[in-house]
């Protein structure tokens, strides 16, 4: 009989931009990571996927909270519903965008999945965008180009 042990953490590039993904995503791609997003059920699920990767992260329940909390603390993604109360997240993210702060990437998160509401979001100053319901690779792939955008920053 022959057991054949695997150990990721040999096989898979610690790299973030590779593909590396495990608990230790949060090690490898250290990012700042702020939700914002008003509905509980979905701030919960993202907050669960995120922990699972290794992050800790502040969470806003609309874009008056979100300017707020980044004028005390740099983020280097924002996690943006597009639609919230008080201020949505395509005004949120105007408002990012005229601040004299180091620019977060702000991926947007709706439930709307037509062609024209992912092109709004990009042309409000969004940098990706996220059809819900939201997966745990799609968060994935959003927080790998987040880490590349914010890594070429530097």
């Amino acid at each position: 009989m022959t057991l054949s042990i695997t150990n990721q953490n040999l096989l898979a590039s610690k790299n973030c931009q590779d593909g590396y993904v495990e608990k230790s995503f949060a090690e490898e791609c250290p990012l700042n990571i702020l939700i914002a997003e008003d509905n509980i059920v979905n701030q919960k699920l993202i907050e669960r996927i995120l922990r699972k990767l290794g992050y800790q992260t502040d969470t806003a329940s609309d874009g008056i909270q979100v300017l707020n909390f980044i004028v005390r603390k740099e983020y280097h993604v924002i996690l943006m519903d597009v639609r919230m109360p008080e201020m949505d997240g395509l005004e949120a993210t105007h408002a990012i965008r005229q601040m004299g702060i180091k620019q977060p990437y702000i991926i947007a998160m709706t439930a709307n999945a037509m062609s024209k509401d992912r092109e709004e979001c990009l042309e409000n100053g969004m940098n990706d965008y996220m059809s819900k319901p939201l997966s745990t690779d799609m968060i994935i792939n959003s927080l790998k180009k987040g880490y590349t955008y914010f890594t070429q920053k530097i």
